[in-house]
């Protein structure tokens, strides 16, 4: 499976969120690396201007079927299976592996990625699932500093929670 990342907006339209929040003069607005991992930690509503877009190639079907079931914040764009001409699928969908690889992108802004991860990268998610989350954790972790600083706040509901597990069976990474 490959991933790739990149900012779909600018953060200096997070700084004149965060300004306008404040009630700091626009012209002032600049987003420092710790401005920002401040934002991310309180979850404040800013985060939502930082969009990023994911693409995910040759992930298999269910797994694109586990990430779709997310809509706050992210707009999902998932190859079809359906044949045209444009669309030469090559198979009967019909017949097609639970496990068929497709591409599926993300547009998503940094609340939904924190979200997502709290439900996917837990120990109960599919494994298949979890590895890619991981994945795209591992991606931003790679990329520019603020990417990077996302990644470091996209923890599993446990760890988010401080040790607590809310699922009705705990995967035993913390005691219930």
């Amino acid at each position: 499976m490959g991933v790739k990342v990149a900012w779909a907006s600018d953060l200096a339209l997070v700084a004149r969120a965060a300004a306008v929040t404040q009630g700091i003069p626009l012209d002032k607005a600049r987003l420092t690396l710790r401005l920002w991992e401040r934002l991310l930690r309180a979850e404040h509503s800013p985060i939502r201007a930082a969009l990023l877009w994911v693409e995910l190639t040759d992930l298999p079907y269910f797994v694109s079927v586990h990430l779709v079931r997310h809509h706050v914040g992210v707009t999902h764009f998932v190859r079809s299976q359906r044949e045209t001409a444009v669309n030469p699928v090559g198979y009967d969908r019909g017949a097609a592996r639970q496990d068929a690889p497709v591409t599926h992108a993300l547009l998503l802004n940094a609340q939904a990625a924190l979200a997502i991860s709290r439900v996917r990268l837990c120990g109960k998610a599919d494994p298949a699932t979890r590895a890619a989350w991981e994945s795209v954790r591992d991606a931003l972790a790679a990329g520019d500093e603020y990417m990077a600083a996302l990644a470091r706040f996209m923890v599993a509901d446990c760890v988010y929670r401080g040790g607590e597990c809310h699922q009705p069976v705990s995967c035993g990474r913390v005691d219930v």
